[in-house]
């Protein structure tokens, strides 16, 4: 089985679960000879609460520049860690992307032809989970490929 992973996917939220999660990916990646693409999602927050109509124009505007804003800190980090964590393989490609997390995730994984996603599981509250949802539990129900969730023990 771990023969055909070729093409190793790990999100990153940037939390110390998710690095050790990338850490873990990047070992088998190497142990398989594949790649791995750790790849961080932004959550856009117009999705997440309604704009006013009369300060829209103003409001999209400063959350395009808090994106591209997030976009480039997320760069650098992702940079940061492929060099500190993962020799700076030329075999590690790094990416942030503006999105819904398991949309954006799914959709990089299907276009990048990818064999496995690697994550780490986070604990939420009751209510964050009703109201934002697990993103792993939705890639454990959607991806096309197969999906490993590394649990943590409580500190």
């Amino acid at each position: 089985m771990f023969e055909k992973l070729k093409t190793l996917l790990t999100p990153i939220d940037f939390s110390s679960y998710s690095i050790e999660a990338a850490t873990h990916a990047y070992e088998l990646s190497r142990a398989v000879g594949g790649r791995l693409h750790m790849l961080h999602v932004v959550v856009p927050h117009h999705s997440l609460l309604p704009l006013i109509p009369l300060v829209a124009d103003a409001e999209r505007a400063r959350e395009l520049a808090r994106e591209a804003s997030m976009v480039e800190q997320a760069e650098a980090e992702l940079a940061r860690l492929k060099a500190e964590r993962m020799e700076n393989s030329p075999t590690v490609t790094t990416l942030a992307l503006v999105g819904p997390p398991a949309a954006k995730i799914r959709e990089y994984a299907v276009e990048q032809n990818v064999d496995l996603i690697l994550l780490s599981s986070h604990g939420r509250t009751a209510i964050e989970h009703v109201l934002i949802g697990s993103v792993a539990e939705k890639l454990v129900r959607t991806a096309h490929c197969s999906v490993v969730v590394l649990r943590h023990a409580r500190r």
